[in-house]
């Protein structure tokens, strides 16, 4: 069989068993923002409208007591739900007549004026895969009614996905043959964060490692074949990422030190390729710039601003100073993929790397071509002054050159040892039952370098079991089957975009209804990874005071919890309160320090304060705590903010202020504030609450 059709056969397989287990995987949390600003775009393009009134009972909600009614206030997601979905399928499986449903996507919610969309979404990432993501949406489920509102948009990625494995399998079996192919496409299809990314929703990484991948192979194969179309179709794909994030400016480090080596001595035989070469990236800039309304006016400010964007993501976050290496290198993306790598692809591709430098020695372009794609993505984070943060997934374009090199590393050892092929397959039996224990949390993996999940939380490596949403479907499945009727539902620290409301059992309130010490009986869902302990009061209280539910966990580490927040599930060591009435109050500058008696574990501060002419309203504060009136702890939060108990509204107000606690054993809490003469300082009255 040729290798063509073995690559499409590869490239089917995959894509067929992705969607067999789409179901499975929840919303990346980064759906809601880039889902409904593609519908806009589309909407857009298609209607040259700047508003859904057009749609047919676009604006339609259900109350609570299932009535269908019209949205002439602008609600917003996720209350405009008029069907429950079943979250077992990627069908369009609805518990109503499909008929009766109106064929718009929960993302297409802005208000009846939707305003100028060429200026509200003027920030952040460009636009291309929010784009073509609605494509799917638009065709698969607003026109077809074949898949589910939600899952429809998946399939972009998971084609994707699927396109870059039969590529790889391609590109390596075409140079090195079909066994380094096969290991090439096992090693990427196998990777837990690219699987893993390729099912949840990532409209970024996963668009932007495939077409910078296509991208290479069509300058590679234009330039080896001397072949104009394939270089011209290289600038496609260059507009395809450059719509999708700015990483692809760095593939200029790759392509242009490959071409000048190759073509030192094949100038001549590959001159007329020149203006195709130079054509190329203007034909992709004409795409991100032709199709993107941010640009059509004011363009140089406007690509400042992006240009800002992205150094301020890659630089300004503080670099923990366990990564800090050499001449100020950070170690961070290094360590994560030696920790996060199956231990077969990381010992295939060390094998692979020797391989490609010694026939790099021999002037192999090819082999320069991939180990220059495979260091790139990784050195420019690597860089003094430059930074990464959440794991790797900002730069998985290192992911397909990783696998390919794996391939070689396969080849070189079947080479010398020919029976090593079963061995090598064999070798790839671990990872495989590994991923199918963790199974829909591959991105949370750890190899067994750092002791799995459980050993890099030990560690407390920075985005140890960042799932970015993947459990959350799992969750939902769970509360839909043993909440009781009209039960409530939040997120414990999440926006409430982050679980479509289609999924949600229509009797269920769901809102951000967190009542903390008050425990009011909702559910709370909430993804537990590396610094959710201690972000806010109610991350704590959950984790220190009630018993959960139920867990999702990898490796025993839980990943996400579900606790009923009510008196039942509290901890007993928590559930007897007694009040402090001796409390000193000394007003500072820009500080009240409260004394109190003794040493207490603290539940909660309540004062009362006088609103007058003459003091200002709070601009912010935040709270610190101490046992000796020397050593402050801070806590989570900073006033006036609504998020630690939704129920009691914003704090504080109306001369009321209430703090909770969870537990923190101190003498002394002090209130920063500012300004200094805010009304919070004229405290009339105070009481503390502790547990006994």
């Amino acid at each position: 069989m040729k290798i063509k059709s073995l690559a499409f056969g590869v490239s089917i397989l995959f894509f067929v068993f992705s969607l067999k287990v789409l179901p499975h995987y929840g919303v990346n949390w980064d759906a809601i923002s880039h889902l409904s600003r593609g519908q806009a775009f589309l909407h857009y393009y298609l209607t040259g409208k700047t508003s859904y009134s057009d749609l047919e009972n676009w604006n339609l909600y259900q109350d609570k007591e299932g009535k269908i009614k019209e949205n002439t206030a602008g609600d917003t997601f996720p209350r405009k739900r008029l069907y429950f979905q079943n979250v077992n399928t990627i069908f369009f499986d609805p518990d109503i007549p499909k008929k009766e449903i109106p064929r718009v996507s929960i993302y297409q919610y802005a208000g009846d004026v939707f305003g100028d969309i060429k200026e509200r979404y003027e920030y952040g990432h460009p636009h291309v895969s929010d784009l073509l993501s609605s494509v799917f949406n638009y065709v698969l489920f607003q026109k077809l009614g074949i898949l589910n509102d939600i899952d429809s948009y998946r399939v972009y990625g998971v084609l994707l996905g699927s396109l870059l494995v039969g590529l790889v399998f391609y590109w390596t079996s075409s140079l090195y043959g079909r066994f380094p192919g096969l290991i090439a496409a096992l090693s990427l299809s196998l990777y837990p964060l690219f699987w893993a990314e390729t099912h949840i929703n990532n409209e970024k990484d996963i668009p932007e490692t495939v077409f910078w991948s296509f991208m290479l192979f069509s300058i590679w194969r234009g330039v080896t074949s001397k072949n104009w179309k394939w270089v011209l179709a290289s600038g496609v794909f260059f507009g395809l990422a450059l719509g999708t994030k700015f990483n692809i400016l760095f593939s200029a480090f790759v392509i242009v030190p490959w071409l000048l080596v190759y073509l030192a001595s094949r100038y001549r035989e590959h001159r007329k390729l020149a203006p195709v070469l130079f054509a190329a990236p203007l034909i992709g800039v004409a795409i991100v710039v032709g199709t993107w309304p941010l640009f059509w006016t004011d363009p140089v400010n406007k690509i400042t601003r992006i240009v800002g964007f992205y150094k301020d993501i890659g630089t300004t976050v503080n670099v923990d100073e366990r990564f800090i290496g050499p001449l100020g290198t950070n170690t961070y993306a290094t360590q994560w993929i030696l920790y996060t790598t199956p231990l077969v692809i990381l010992a295939l591709a060390l094998v692979g790397i020797l391989v490609c430098v010694a026939r790099i020695k021999k002037r192999d372009t090819d082999s320069l071509l991939f180990l220059l794609w495979f260091i790139v993505p990784i050195a420019r984070v690597t860089w003094p002054g430059t930074n990464i943060y959440g794991g790797v997934r900002q730069i998985m374009e290192y992911i397909p050159a990783m696998a390919i090199i794996a391939g070689i590393g396969a080849g070189q050892i079947t080479k010398l040892f020919k029976p090593a092929r079963i061995i090598v397959l064999l070798l790839f039996i671990p990872i495989t039952l590994k991923l199918l224990e963790i199974h829909p949390n591959e991105n949370v993996y750890f190899n067994p370098l750092i002791g799995g999940l459980k050993g890099a939380k030990e560690r407390d490596f920075p985005g140890w079991g960042m799932s970015f949403g993947a459990p959350y479907r799992e969750a939902i499945e769970w509360v839909n089957k043993n909440a009781e009727p009209g039960a409530k539902l939040t997120l414990g620290y999440e926006i409430l975009s982050n679980i479509p409301g289609i999924f949600i059992r229509p009797d269920i309130d769901y809102k951000s209804n967190r009542s903390g010490y008050l425990r009011e009986g909702e559910y709370v869902i909430s993804l537990r990874s590396h610094g959710t302990d201690n972000r806010s009061y109610f991350d704590m209280y959950l984790d220190k005071m009630v018993e959960p539910l139920h867990e999702i966990t990898v490796d025993g580490v839980a990943i996400l919890k579900i606790w009923k927040n009510d008196e039942k599930h509290l901890k007993p060591e928590w559930k007897t309160e007694k009040v402090l009435d001796k409390i000193k109050v000394t007003k500072n500058d820009s500080s009240i320090l409260f004394e109190l008696a003794k040493e207490v574990k603290l539940s909660r501060l309540e004062l009362k304060y006088l609103e007058n002419s003459t003091c200002k309203q709070l601009s912010w504060a935040y709270l610190v705590v101490s046992k000796n009136g020397k050593d402050w702890e801070r806590v989570p939060g900073v006033l006036p903010e609504e998020a630690r108990i939704r129920t009691l509204g914003i704090q504080p107000s109306e001369g009321k202020f209430i703090e909770p606690f969870v537990g923190q054993v101190a003498k002394f809490i002090e209130i920063r504030l500012n300004p200094e003469d805010s009304c919070l300082k004229n405290v009339t009255d105070s009481s503390l609450y502790y547990f006994e």
